[in-house]
């Protein structure tokens, strides 16, 4: 009966598809086609047979959003219920719901079949292990998942090791899932498994894996094969909604279908797989026997995981793309090992695989001919690697292959070559790809650390081949771009380089001439009786024997004493012996003494002869000098004679003496006669004596000068000073000479002038007076004295007065200090001043002014220390003033006509010339005789009299006139809508000619914002200046010369779209059009809505109504809508019989 409803079922869903179908065609491009893994490129195995952990993960393998995929993978993992036969599964990429490197996996075909979903239909009790829940219920159906007996088969395959051993139940990942409760308001709760069923929805042809459900499963392309028997048709976790008794399976080749919970089914479970220890995983079959095995891999074959082999001790290989060589060494592992080469010859997946016993190399081209391939293999492009499977834990380790790249060439730059005496380099640089060292160290032979001179070096480096690297056989060197000298690669698979070396001749920086005698003067004679003919002849050393020459570089030794040969330059090679007379000598070192050397840059180098060589000029040696000395003198003047000779020592070699008085411009300042021996002075000072002796043989002639100091005689005297105070009499210095008689003593008070007479002082100060005593051949005394004398102290003190405002101070009210002047001086001008001559209780009175005369009438002020004291001073106020002015003023100067005037608040104050002022009561005013009925500005006369003057101050009084009272007749309290072009018109019964402005809020607005018009005044604001109002109500206020009136007006939202532009009284605003127009003259009671009537059009608005629904074809939706009733009224009929069963 199932099975006829379902068939039932199927057409309709036939005839509803068709019918969508037909609907959607112009929508749809096409339908899916089940894609088969993609074939190989080139040498590249085809990813069905070949996946990295990568592609194990990513989208290579992974389901596309309508369940179908781009590439299909299968792998080998664990085995069928029988335990013999492997499990394949199909690969879905990794779930993000569950942690580390995974991916998804679901059964290709039944793991086991025969399994019931429950075995009762009866209601189970809520235990925990049933799943977990947001709450949990009492009870679920029979058809709830985590309480079924298929989870817990499941539960127990995933810890058999019948189905997985516990290695490969170590890589399967637990995966939580959520599955709805129908019982329990479908309410969803979650489960944790390593096995787990699929997801499912009825009627659907899709399924739904991992921890979101998000990797969908379509039917034809995880599930085909069209097939309802019970070993096939399989178990899904999904409860069917309608019957507690019913879950779904997956009908292999059709759809999501229902049966019973106690029905035997199949299982084909997913799981998650940890990928973190898996390198790749291959379709590939290892050889497990010496026979070699190979062929070609079927597109259907299912992958096997190759788990990371570091640790295991398989072994290791390499291989060399240039080469074509495949280098194997097996491990200690006792396990079978074998070598696996896979690849792609752009039709089919090859493999190739080798049991490895101990180390052997493969070349590509056995390859290449064991599976008669017809072109060569590309190593690079294949996948190589040793591999063992454990058979206990049913898993397969591996290594991957190290690819071997041949170095062909190698070049080695930074190589400094030698240079003499500079260290030899110890590292150069190689950055050729595949060498393991940028800097490999250098050997040189010989093993000097320090390069020598025109010496053979050398140099050896020896290269290592990095991981993945060797040196080709026939590899070729470079040094420092030169070709090597050799290439030699040793039985370690290293390489040696070599390159010789010659370094330069050591270079003669520099020669120091041969030594010559000190200032280049010979010390002895040549050519005279008992000395040699020239200086280099005999045994002479004056010339030196060497020269000295500087090697470069520090190298020991830096210098060396080369033999030199001496020859005559000068007068034709002839020696000339005259004393002091000069000769040219020329120093040689050969040219064979230069051999070894390289002597080109050295300052005196003859390219023509290959000599080094150079000249000196020495002077020969004076003659001998004779001693002549003498001692400088100085004596004092005395009258008598001086014999010179005492002055002087003559050497016993000297010829005669002569003895001459110098003169002229070298001689002496004194003045005298020489005669022989004898000096005579006439006037005192230097005298410059000279001695000449003649020369005598070997010994030169001499001459030695003496300079005698005669000194002046000395006058001897006393000379005081004077000091005293003023006291009108004549004051003079004392000068008095002891010793020589007869000089002459004279007087000057400027030290330029000078008399005989002593001059004297009476008046104060410091007076100098110069002296002079003078004689011949003594010394002049010139210097001066002082006469003092001190000013004399006097007091002057002004005595205190007391005056009125306006008299003069009494000019001859002061005293003098006691014993102030000396008798015959008196004061003859003095001037007492007062500190002011304004009104004051504590001025003073000071002295200024003071002249004092003697007797004769002589001014002798200067002759005092005059102190002048201050006298108290009293100036009081002259009562007899007359007023100067007077100041008014009045708290309340405005009034309003009609108002009392009156002068309780008048303040007044008299000023006087003296500065005095007082406030004064006894005024009076005009209050009287001003009119307050009339407005106006008024006069207030204020008058003060006092000593017959009268002063007045006039202050104006501000009468305005009574405010007349207006008020607003039209347009009071109006409204304003926001967003409109509305105006709002207000009139006042004030006279036009009198309207002055308008007041909005309180401030007056420009006249832009505004119409003024007459009739009385109309005022019409503005809609754009309204537009800059705030929401809320404003005040108005017309405002007239003599008065005011006011009212106000709101400004509201607008909510309605269409108001137009009308006024405020509701109606459409044509004041523009009209300007002449009066709505505040009309009365209420005749106003009409004819004036506006034929302005109604302007107010429309043109609305096109939008389209709804769409131009879908009539005839196709009717279809559609009688197939759903069709299939509806189908769907009825079945659960109908459904229930009658």
């Amino acid at each position: 009966m199932r099975r006829l409803k379902h068939n039932f079922k199927k057409g309709m869903a036939f005839v509803l598809t068709f019918a969508m179908i037909a609907g959607l065609v112009p929508a749809m491009s096409g339908g899916a086609n089940k894609v088969q893994a993609a074939s190989g490129s080139g040498t590249e195995p085809s990813v069905s047979a070949y996946a990295t952990k990568t592609q194990l993960m990513d989208n290579t393998f992974a389901p596309n959003a309508d369940g179908t995929a781009e590439n299909y993978g299968m792998i080998v993992f664990g085995k069928k219920s029988d335990g013999i036969t492997a499990q394949e599964w199909y690969i879905l990429g990794e779930d993000k719901g569950v942690s580390g490197d995974n991916t998804i996996i679901f059964a290709t075909s039944p793991i086991a079949t025969g399994q019931k979903f429950n075995s009762s239909y009866d209601n189970k009790s809520f235990a925990s292990s049933f799943g977990v829940y947001a709450s949990n219920p009492s009870e679920v159906y029979a058809n709830h998942y985590g309480a079924s007996d298929l989870r817990v088969a499941l539960q127990g395959m995933a810890t058999n090791t019948n189905y997985f051993t516990t290695a490969e139940q170590g890589l399967m990942n637990a995966t939580t899932v959520k599955t709805k409760d129908t019982k329990n308001s479908n309410v969803t709760y979650t489960t944790t498994d390593k096995l787990y069923a699929l997801q499912g929805k009825f009627d659907d042809k899709k399924l739904l894996a991992g921890t979101s459900d998000s990797t969908v499963l379509a039917v034809y392309s995880y599930w085909d094969g069209y097939s309802w028997s019970n070993d096939s048709v399989f178990w899904l976790r999904s409860p069917y909604a309608d019957d507690a008794n019913i879950a779904l399976l997956g009908f292999t080749g059709d759809f999501v279908g229902n049966r019973n919970v106690d029905n035997d089914y199949a299982v084909r479970p997913a799981s998650n797989l940890n990928l973190s220890s898996v390198l790749f995983a291959s379709a590939a079959t290892a050889a497990s026997s010496d026979q070699a095995k190979l062929g070609t891999i079927a597109l259907d074959k299912a992958m096997t995981l190759r788990l990371d082999g570091t640790g295991k001790n398989i072994g290791t290989v390499t291989y060399n793309t240039t080469t074509g060589d495949i280098k194997v060494v097996k491990g200690t592992t006792s396990q079978t090992v074998a070598l696996v080469v896979q690849g792609n010859d752009g039709t089919n997946d090859w493999y190739y695989s080798k049991q490895i016993t101990g180390t052997e190399t493969i070349n590509a081209s056995d390859i290449k001919s064991a599976l008669s391939l017809t072109s060569d293999i590309d190593l690079s492009a294949c996948k190589i690697w040793l591999e063992t499977t454990d058979s206990t834990s049913n898993l397969t380790y591996a290594v991957n292959a190290t690819d071997i790249i041949s170095i062909t060439s190698v070049a080695i730059t930074d190589i400094d070559i030698p240079v003499s005496n500079t260290a030899l380099d110890t590292e150069a640089s190689c950055t050729t790809e595949g060498v393991k060292s940028t800097t490999p160290q250098i050997t040189w032979t010989p093993s000097d650390t320090t390069a020598g001179y025109n010496k053979s070096y050398t140099a050896s480096v020896t290269l290592t081949a990095d991981t993945g690297y060797e040196f080709a056989d026939n590899v070729t060197a470079t040094v420092s771009g030169n070709t090597a000298t050799s290439v030699t690669k040793n039985a370690d698979g290293t390489l040696t380089v070599t390159k010789e070396f010659t370094t330069d001749k050591r270079k003669i920086e520099s020669v120091a001439a041969p030594t010559v005698p000190e200032n280049n003067t010979f010390t002895a004679y040549y050519g005279y009786d008992g000395y040699d003919t020239t200086p280099i002849s005999g045994t002479n050393t004056e010339l030196g024997k060497t020269a000295t020459v500087t090697f470069e570089g520090t190298t020991s030794p830096t210098t060396e004493d080369m033999a030199v040969t001496w020859t005559i330059e000068s007068d034709g090679g002839v020696y000339d012996k005259t004393p002091e007379a000069e000769n040219t000598f020329r120093w040689t070192i050969p040219e064979s003494a230069l051999t070894n050397y390289n002597a080109a840059d050295c300052q005196g180098y003859d390219i023509s002869t290959g000599n080094i060589t150079g000249t000196i000029t020495v002077k020969n040696k004076a003659a001998t000098p004779v001693a002549i000395t003498g001692t400088d003198s100085s004596i004092v003047y005395t009258g008598a004679t001086v014999d010179v000779s005492q002055y002087f020592s003559i050497d016993n070699n000297a010829g005669a003496a002569t003895y001459t008085l110098v003169t002229g411009t070298n001689g002496g300042t004194g003045e005298g006669t020489l005669s022989d021996t004898t000096l005579t002075v006439t006037h005192t000072g230097t005298f410059k004596i000279k001695v000449s002796t003649a020369a005598n043989g070997i010994f030169a002639a001499g001459e030695k000068t003496v300079t005698l100091t005669v000194d002046n005689g000395t006058i001897l005297y006393t000379a005081t000073d004077y000091s005293t105070t003023y006291d009108g009499q004549p004051h003079s210095i004392s000068v008095s000479v002891t010793n020589p008689e007869g000089t002459d003593v004279t007087y000057s008070t400027d030290g330029v002038t000078y008399g005989s007479d002593n001059p004297s002082f009476s008046n104060e100060g410091t007076h100098t007076v110069y002296y002079r005593i003078t004689k011949d051949n003594y010394t002049t005394v010139e210097a001066s004295k002082t006469v003092t004398i001190n000013k004399k102290p006097v007091t002057i003190t002004a005595q205190e007065q007391d005056i009125v405002w306006g008299n003069d101070i009494n000019q001859s009210l002061y005293t003098v200090s006691e014993d102030g002047l000396i008798t015959g001086d008196s004061i003859k001008e003095i001037t007492l001043t007062p500190s002011t001559t304004d009104r004051t209780e504590n001025g003073t009175i000071s002295v200024s002014g003071v002249k004092i005369e003697n007797a004769a009438g002589v001014d002798v002020t200067a002759n005092y220390d005059i102190t002048m004291a201050n006298g108290n001073l009293k100036i009081t106020h002259n009562t007899a003033l007359a007023p100067e002015r007077i100041e008014a003023s009045k708290t309340k100067t405005t009034y309003t006509a009609g108002d009392t005037l009156n002068v309780d608040d008048l303040a007044v104050t008299v000023y006087y010339a003296d500065g005095y002022s007082e406030p004064v009561q006894d005024y009076t005013t005009n209050v009287f005789a001003i009119d307050m009925s009339a407005d106006g500005d008024k006069i207030l006369t204020v008058s003060y009299t006092k000593n017959g003057v009268t002063k007045t101050k006039d202050i104006t009084i501000k009468v305005n006139a009574a405010l007349a009272s207006y008020k607003i007749i039209s347009g009071a309290d109006s409204e304003w809508k926001q967003n409109t072009d509305r105006t709002i018109t207000i009139g006042g019964n004030g006279e036009f000619s009198k309207f002055e402005s308008v007041k909005v809020d309180g401030s007056i607005i420009d006249a832009k914002n505004y119409t003024a018009k007459e009739g009385s005044t109309i005022i019409i604001l503005k809609a754009d200046y309204l537009k800059t109002l705030s929401v809320g109500t404003h005040s108005f206020e017309i405002v007239w010369a003599d008065g005011s009136a006011v009212t106000s007006f709101k400004v509201s939202k607008n909510t309605s779209d269409n108001e137009g532009s009308k006024d405020n009284n509701g109606n459409k605003d044509n004041s523009n059009d009209n300007p002449n127009s009066n709505p505040a003259a009309v009365p209420d009671d005749k106003k009409t809505n004819d004036s506006n009537s034929g302005n109604n059009t302007d107010d429309s608005q043109q609305i096109t109504a939008p389209q709804t629904g769409d131009n879908s074809h009539l005839m196709l939706w009717v279809t559609l809508l009688a197939a759903s009733l069709a299939g509806l009224l189908a769907l009825l009929s079945v659960r109908m019989k459904k229930d009658d069963e």
